[in-house]
């Protein structure tokens, strides 16, 4: 394969080192790896004499848009072409790779990006090639022009003189006017599997006449995130870290990635549930000097692999994952990523790594259930009574010395009823059971229907849909569909339910709580259908009755606090209705002043 120094010898003069990316980039369309799609397209066109007048390179970073538009312009300026492969050995191609090609430029939109710049470009196209068949402009970061240099790029590039051909690679193609779209061809260069990056590297390592584990291969593979030139770039850098073997620990300590034995052991921690082990690993990552961050973006795509070996399989999956894959429900591993992804946000404005990264392992470690809903609810509403009872038998400022012992007294009997208020055990409202054959009937369905509500409260947290269900009304049941009614004034309601993700929540709850294969159909009332339901459960009475209760408990609470006072007079705050009172004015009067109302 032709590369740079050879390119350049044949001038007479030699290069300092050249990075591997560079001394290995593809000199012919047969080498490029990944891109078959693009790479066939544009031979054919070349063949058949289709050659276009502007293509437009879209794909992230590394992927060969800059150089399968420089073969590009190989080929159709090759000595012996157009033909789908350049000889690299003729004046064009060779010119074209060492960079010395007067017609084949090359333009950096990130640094040329102003109007000045376009201008020059239809300024230089407008004359014919100096030595080239063509000329090729290749217009890099292609997005980061302003928006008046797009715009007097636009006449140009749809109407250029035919000795012109424009090339535009962008990473940001959303960012493209349609208006320079629909004038291009485009073609999206895909990410470069882990197989085919391991197997570039594999290559890259032999000609460099080095050796490395597989395993070490595979983790510079990995680290490439897709991308042919970053996986290069860090092989550089480990090769440059030892004259020997590359090993999987020269790559872990050249880059500080988390060894794959972590991430497998943090794996098998969590599927056992060993809070104790979490604890001590995450010591061991914040003692060692990892970032945590890194950590934690490690373990989130370790459970994604672990996630594609349980649903998918292929090449990017090996036995070992598949293997732990089978300890965890695809529910949980959806769950784990879901958790350290969001708390590796958070630490982006939070100092407290070790606490975030043990935190993060407790509630990997814990699925959130119906259960712990239930009873986070229960002490916030604990927690919201002692904080009121707290603000109404606070002490005031002691005078004296008697006094403040007398406070300091009182204050220990307010902690002491603080730390004896218990969390009543929550007992849940009895969902009457349904037969397990037969059709259901409306009452039963009337009776159950309160359950079904819960559920959608307690598992999917739907309160705007809460809303919604307690203005339904069970009015009827026809066969395995039951219909709800809606006032006429809330007809709209009807078109909230029947919408696909309300009308899979609702149905999903109906089979959980009857265990039958339920549906439902909503229906606007008529007048004279309109009828009140009661459900148990569900009555602002019932909150109205709790709230008393709650308020009664508090007072003989107090009172056993202050067991030598008595209550006066208990007032509940409610709005003032105290409004002004209109004032009725002569303004024929001779009294009336205007300017002072």
């Amino acid at each position: 394969m032709r590369d740079h120094l050879t390119a350049a010898k044949a001038y007479g003069y030699t290069m300092a080192y050249v990075s591997l990316y560079r001394k290995y980039r593809s000199q012919t369309f047969e080498d490029v790896m990944g891109q078959d799609h693009v790479v066939r397209t544009l031979q054919n066109a070349i063949k058949s004499g289709r050659i276009g007048h502007a293509y437009l390179f879209c794909g992230s970073r590394g992927t060969g848009k800059t150089t399968v538009a420089r073969l590009l312009a190989k080929a159709v300026n090759c000595e012996h072409g157009p033909t789908p492969e350049p000889c690299n050995k003729c004046e064009a191609c060779v010119s074209i790779s060492d960079g010395s090609a007067v017609d084949y430029i090359e333009m950096d939109a990130a640094s040329h990006r102003g109007i000045d710049d376009v201008k020059d470009i239809r300024d230089n196209v407008k004359y014919a090639p100096m030595r080239l068949r063509y000329k090729v402009f290749v217009i890099d970061e292609a997005h980061q022009l302003t928006n008046d240099a797009k715009d007097a790029f636009l006449k140009t590039l749809e109407e250029p003189p035919p000795h012109a051909i424009f090339v535009l690679a962008t990473t940001e193609a959303h960012e493209i006017p349609l208006t320079i779209r629909s004038r291009c061809q485009q073609f999206d260069f895909r990410r470069g599997s882990v197989a085919d990056i391991a197997a570039r590297v594999k290559y890259v390592i032999e000609q460099e006449h080095r050796e490395a584990d597989e395993d070490a291969v595979q983790m510079l593979a990995r680290a490439g995130q897709g991308s042919w030139r970053d996986a290069l770039s860090l092989l550089e850098q480990v090769l440059s870290y030892t004259d020997g073997r590359v090993t999987a620990e020269d790559v872990n300590t050249v880059l500080g990635t988390v060894d794959e034995d972590v991430l497998y052991e943090t794996s098998k921690i969590i599927a056992d549930g060993d809070s104790a082990a979490a604890f001590d690993i995450a010591e061991k990552i914040v003692h060692s000097g990892k970032d945590v961050r890194e950590f934690m973006k490690a373990v989130v795509a370790h459970f994604r692999d672990l996630l594609f070996a349980s649903v998918a399989g292929g090449d990017d999956s090996s036995e070992k994952a598949a293997q732990q894959a089978r300890r965890f429900t695809k529910e949980q591993l959806m769950h784990v990523v879901e958790v350290f992804s969001t708390a590796e946000r958070e630490l982006r404005w939070n100092d407290q790594h070790r606490l975030g990264l043990e935190m993060a392992f407790l509630k990997a470690m814990s699925a959130p259930s119906t259960a712990n809903q239930t009873e986070h609810v229960s002490r916030k509403s604990v927690e919201k009574s002692v904080s009121s009872a707290d603000g109404a038998k606070r002490p005031a400022m002691p005078r004296s010395n008697e006094s403040l012992n007398s406070g300091v007294a009182e204050i220990d009997k307010d902690v002491a009823l603080v730390e004896s208020v218990q969390t009543e055990p929550v007992v849940p409202i009895p969902v009457p059971t349904v037969p397990e054959k037969g059709d259901l009937t409306l009452a039963q369905i009337r009776s159950i229907w309160p359950g079904v509500i819960r559920h959608i409260r307690e598992v999917q947290r739907k309160k705007l849909l809460i809303g919604v269900l307690r203005e339904a009304q069970v009015v009827g049941v026809e066969g395995s569909v039951v219909v709800l009614g809606f006032d006429k004034k809330l007809n709209f309601h009807v078109d909230k339910v029947q919408l696909p993700e309300e009308k899979e929540i609702i149905t999903t709850a109906l089979r959980a709580v009857t265990g039958r294969d339920l549906t439902f159909r909503a229906t606007v009332l008529e007048p004279e259908e309109e009828q009140l339901v009661e459900i148990p459960g569900l009555q602002p009475e019932d909150d109205l009755q709790s709230e008393d209760a709650g308020e009664q408990n508090l007072l003989e609470e107090i009172m056993a606090v202050f067991p030598d006072s008595e209550i006066v007079d208990v007032t509940t705050s409610a709005p003032s209705t105290d409004f002004a009172q209109p004032v009725d004015i002569d303004i024929d009067s001779d009294e009336y002043d205007p300017w002072k109302g």
